[in-house]
């Protein structure tokens, strides 16, 4: 949550003139978007035989799939926290 804190505080301050109400609203989204498109590509990867990313061990993309669907969730959890946060920006 701190580092979306800063990003987002960063991010408000110098593109508010531009953005949309709408982009403003799905920050949280695209925060929590991220991790599970990146959880899909190391699980597609992973099944289709690790030729894509580089990997150091059997399972590697499988592990850096958990890690991903983990952030995933905790972003997801975190989504009233990320709003309230925003809202308290504007």
């Amino acid at each position: 949550m701190e580092i979306f804190k800063a990003f987002t505080k960063g991010y408000i301050e110098s593109a508010r003139a531009f953005l949309t109400p709408l982009e403003i609203e799905m920050l949280p989204y695209a925060a929590t978007l991220f991790p599970y498109m990146q959880a899909v590509r190391f699980l597609a990867d992973y099944i289709n035989g690790n030729t894509y990313y580089q990997t150091r061990y059997k399972d590697h993309n499988l592990v850096r799939t958990k890690a991903q669907y983990k952030l995933y969730l905790e972003a997801k959890s975190a989504t009233p926290d990320m709003k309230a946060y925003i809202n308290s920006l504007l």
